[in-house]
């Protein structure tokens, strides 16, 4: 072989090798970015049919197993509250998951989609035992994402009220009220997320009463709920069928109905002060710059504490000068209390003309409908149970039965269009 054969054989296999190198690299894989780690845990099905980490103690857990929710979105401690003589831990169970129970405190909200509340996942080893006696591990991994403030749309697939509970100190008035939020309206309570009205955030919110939410479970009313992520580990054994997840949203902070392309406060009736242009859920873990809720009618009990309005020590909250000033609510006639009366005041300096308004029981069915009348401005009014009172307007409800509950209840005012200008609450039947 000569020189010049051989430098040709040599070129040619340089030229062969550089072909096969480069060929494996274009089909190799690009080196994947690892997620940041926790502890290892089993995880548990979420009850849709999604699976964790179960039996396999070599798995770490990702940051974002489920997709669509921030990773790293501040989670504030819930604040301690005390309600009716009832403290934030209630009176037995888990004094810690109590606690988180009752929050009232408000945030920004994260949109998320409700199927990514679905799949994600949980520690199998945190179901039905108390807090205290997690592992570590299992409290690292529920830690990533409980206490985060979310945010759902989707239809009710059912509400309930709920009996005496250890976090709401075995009251037999102050009762949870159980929704369940569905992402399609055909779906059923198996595949919804389950998000809870408390009675110490629905005293704030007298428009949260059952008898109001329970018509939006109707297949066509869309709503949108605003609260404090929560693993509510007591429930395992409800998982595909009466829930899809025991993540649930407790409590809601904000309750939000759509009426044709407007989000309304359930609370108001008016335009919803919680809205962001354009914030959609998503599945997008880089979700939207989170929603900034206000204070509205029907306040939070972090808000400024109303004042005392009127003999029978209730509070009322009231946006205009037309409102409701006191209820007298313990009438000395009878069992049937017909001298019961809702106090309306003008405290304005214009009339007003309360035809088509309407003074509504919250927890009842009675309402009053005003005729062709005008207030005028400082004038007051009452609406009586069962008797008539021209020196006060003569309004009645005309009701034979009394009303008005001695032991509590609310009353709301909405004009003419439906919109709630005043309600007032007296007494712990919230």
């Amino acid at each position: 072989m000569n020189r010049r054969t051989a430098v040709t054989i040599a070129v040619l296999l340089l030229v062969f090798l550089a072909i096969v190198v480069l060929t494996r690299t274009e089909n190799t894989p690009a080196p994947t970015q690892l997620s940041p780690t926790l502890p290892t845990a089993t995880l548990a099905n979420t009850g849709n049919g999604t699976r964790g980490l179960e039996n396999n103690p070599g798995s770490s857990v990702v940051s974002n197993p489920g997709g669509g929710l921030p990773a790293n979105a501040p989670k504030p401690p819930p604040p301690p509250t005390n309600y009716q003589g009832c403290p934030a831990t209630g009176d037995g169970g888990d004094p810690q998951l109590n606690t988180r129970k009752n929050r009232t405190d408000s945030a920004p909200w994260y949109p998320v989609a409700i199927n990514s509340l679905l799949n994600l996942q949980w520690p199998k080893g945190v179901e039905r035992r108390n807090r205290v006696n997690w592992t570590r591990d299992d409290a690292v991994v529920v830690a990533q994402y409980e206490g985060i403030p979310v945010q759902i749309e989707g239809w009710l697939a059912g509400a309930k009220q709920q009996g005496p509970e250890s976090c709401n100190c075995h009251s037999a008035d102050d009762v949870d009220n159980h929704l369940w939020v569905v992402d399609d309206p055909s779906k059923d309570r198996n595949q919804s997320i389950v998000a809870e009205i408390t009675p110490r955030v629905r005293a704030e919110h007298p428009g949260w009463a059952f008898s109001r939410v329970r018509p939006l479970v109707d297949g066509q009313t869309k709503v949108r709920i605003s609260g404090w992520l929560l693993m509510d580990q007591e429930h395992p054994d409800q998982l595909g069928k009466t829930r899809g997840s025991i993540w649930e949203i407790h409590p809601i902070i904000a309750f939000d109905v759509l009426q044709g392309n407007q989000w309304v406060s359930l609370d108001t009736g008016q335009a919803s002060r919680t809205i962001t242009a354009d914030a959609e859920p998503t599945e997008d873990p880089n979700l939207p710059p989170p929603i900034v809720e206000t204070p509205e009618l029907g306040a939070l009990a972090t808000a400024t504490p109303r004042p005392p309005m009127g003999e029978s020590g209730g509070q009322g909250i009231t946006r205009g000068p037309i409102q409701i000033s006191d209820i007298f609510y313990d009438g000395a006639k009878g069992q049937n209390e017909p001298d019961e009366y809702v106090e309306i005041s003008n405290t304005g300096s214009a009339a007003v003309n309360l035809q088509g308004w309407v003074l509504h029981d919250i927890f009842g069915a009675q309402q009053f409908t005003w005729p062709n009348f005008t207030i005028q401005a400082g004038q007051k009014i009452r609406v009586y149970t069962n008797e008539v009172h021209r020196d006060s307007g003569g309004f009645s409800f005309g009701s034979n039965a009394a009303i008005w509950a001695n032991k509590g209840d609310a009353a709301e005012l909405r004009d003419a269009t439906g919109t709630v200008v005043s309600t007032f609450t007296y007494g712990n039947k919230r």
